[in-house]
């Protein structure tokens, strides 16, 4: 028997995959979120910190306020904070980050937004910024 699949982002799910919407548009939270594997979707505001194994989706009209610590974020809406991805983070033409941004891979999309500070990782750790010529004193 074949299994539907749907269509989200560009990638098939299958329905035990769906996404899990944990803030409905119009529910605002104050405090953490912490999730496992799987995929969850904001479309609500939580001010405080989340956390998970599994992929990220804020929603356009979702909003996060605080920390973000997760294998994949999909950004359409706005994240205030501090950001950290194991794996990718995208920000699609709607979405906006103000802060920092701590990726193994950072995608933004024409129209996307990224106000602040932005590092790459590999998997071993930081990648090294270039050699910065050094700068001898003259001795005057």
């Amino acid at each position: 028997m074949k299994s539907k699949k749907k269509k989200l982002l560009g990638r098939f799910f299958s329905p035990q995959e769906q996404p899990l919407t944990i803030l409905c548009e119009g529910i605002s939270v104050v405090g953490s979120i912490q999730f496992g594997e799987g995929v969850v979707r904001l479309d609500g505001r939580l001010e405080g910190k989340i956390s998970g194994q599994g992929t990220l989706i804020i929603g356009e009209k979702g909003f996060l306020q605080g920390e973000l610590e997760v294998n994949t974020l999909i950004l359409n809406g706005r994240v205030e904070g501090q950001v950290s991805t194991t794996a990718i983070t995208h920000i699609t033409p709607t979405g906006r980050l103000f802060g920092k941004v701590q990726s193994s891979s950072l995608v933004i999309d024409p129209g996307g937004v990224l106000d602040g500070e932005g590092k790459t990782f590999r998997s071993g750790g930081i990648v090294p910024s270039p050699a910065q010529p050094s700068n001898p004193t003259s001795g005057h």
